[in-house]
């Protein structure tokens, strides 16, 4: 008996909580591993993306218990956390790595297999960050990890010249650090990203660096904003009442004293950067790896049919990752892998209980198990009323990635990043 459909699984960080602006991207180890030894127990085979698109494709058979498991980002705890346990579990996965945060660290860093050889403490192990090239390439060459590309910036950039905000101590616009000093966006997470930009610069309306042509502000007006917060308190100026209303009207009359300077990206240089993005990552992957990039994961689940077809048609790859949650059929579009999302930034009330049921739920009923259907919402459904009755509180970070940002005509995270928001069946 062969597969009918094939669920893709989405992951980020395996990570235990920490109180990081992304922690809504960590899913415990404990919940991983719980959720690897059902797999294993039950008799589900993980298969790579090549054995999705040739079912796709070809109708290639798999086993009616098929499943993908992918990454995305290319954190240093998919080192350090994740591969060992996959390796533990005889489990394949797929990481997406997004090129211009691969840690340029020459070595391979400690992982739980020192852990459990009682060469170290687990506290001891370094796991936040991003993997160096000498960790992915001993994934990769293990057989069970296939490297594969998510572009090479993951950036957000100004699309419009309406400004929304300004940048300020408590905010969640991490990629204004990722903008300003490109070369050091491997280090991010391990350091206070947002001191390297200067309090007060405007925020513009912003979208995925992909989806739009980029606004280029007037630098005029930023140091107007920016010199006026260190005038008046420097970080003690976002004490004031109404700071925001203040650098507003600043910069608005600041604007209207001299001739516009912003401009917008034209088409031709949209569309370069768009193939820079697509080709570079997977032709710097190739060199670094030294072996084939044929699938592409969207930064956010953000695309538009076009920039589905230059990915294609244009650089090569065999198919895009998208997270439209919906099961992969043989027959469907091979040049479109579609993945699953199951809720893992909940962290109310009996929560690895509840994760572990969604995920259950969703990959048995995408594998075409029809009598799961219930069991994914009903554990949503518990969710939702555990943000309510015992949850943590939305923070900053979370209304980033949750809804629709300031500024932007849709979201700009996936529905994994988003708390799941299309999960309903």
């Amino acid at each position: 008996m062969s597969a009918t459909c094939v669920p893709v699984v989405t992951y980020h960080s395996i990570a235990d909580d920490h109180d990081h602006l992304v922690h809504h991207l960590s899913l415990p180890l404990s919940i991983f591993e719980r959720q690897l030894r059902y797999l294993r127990r039950e008799g589900f085979q993980t298969v790579s993306l090549y054995d999705v698109h040739r079912f796709l494709r070809d109708g290639a058979p798999l086993s009616p218990r098929a499943v993908a498991l992918t990454f995305d980002d290319g954190y240093l705890d998919n080192w350090v956390h994740a591969f060992p346990l996959l390796k533990k579990y005889g489990m394949k996965a797929t990481i997406f790595v997004t090129t211009d945060f691969v840690d340029p660290t020459p070595a391979c860093r400690p992982t739980l297999e020192d852990v459990w050889r009682g060469d170290l403490r687990q506290n001891d192990l370094i796991w936040w960050g991003h993997a160096s090239w000498p960790e992915l390439a001993a994934m990769q060459s293990s057989g069970l990890v296939d490297i594969q590309a998510h572009t090479k910036t993951h950036a957000w950039h100004f699309s419009g010249e309406g400004i929304i905000d300004f940048h300020h101590p408590d905010d969640a616009y991490y990629w204004l650090d990722w903008n300003r000093q490109p070369a050091e966006k491997y280090s991010w997470l391990t350091r206070d990203f947002r001191e390297s930009v200067a309090w007060g610069t405007p925020v513009y309306e912003f979208s995925t660096a992909l989806l739009k042509p980029r606004y280029f502000d007037d630098p005029r007006v930023a140091d107007c904003a920016t010199a006026h917060v260190a005038k008046h308190g420097d970080r003690r100026f976002f004490d004031r009442l109404k700071w925001r209303q203040e650098l507003h009207d600043v910069v608005g009359a600041y604007r209207a004293q001299i001739d516009h300077g912003g401009r917008y990206e034209t088409h031709a240089e949209y569309i370069a950067r768009v193939h820079d993005e697509l080709a570079g990552s997977k032709s710097i992957i190739e060199e670094r790896l030294g072996k084939p990039v044929d699938f592409l994961a969207w930064p956010c689940g953000d695309y538009t049919p076009q920039l589905q077809r230059i990915a294609i048609d244009d650089c090569g790859y065999l198919a895009t990752v998208n997270v439209n949650k919906t099961a992969n059929r043989r027959g469907d579009d091979p040049t479109e892998v579609r993945r699953i999302v199951f809720g893992q930034d909940y962290t109310g009330p009996w929560r690895s209980t509840l994760v572990f049921w969604n995920f259950l739920g969703n990959v048995n009923y995408y594998s075409g198990r029809i009598h799961a259907y219930p069991v994914a919402p009903l554990a949503r459904r518990a969710m939702i009323a555990g943000r309510l009755i015992g949850g943590r509180k939305r923070s900053s970070a979370d209304t980033l990635t949750d809804a629709t940002v300031p500024g932007t005509s849709r979201p700009t995270a996936s529905a994994f990043e988003r708390g799941n928001p299309h999960e309903s069946n």
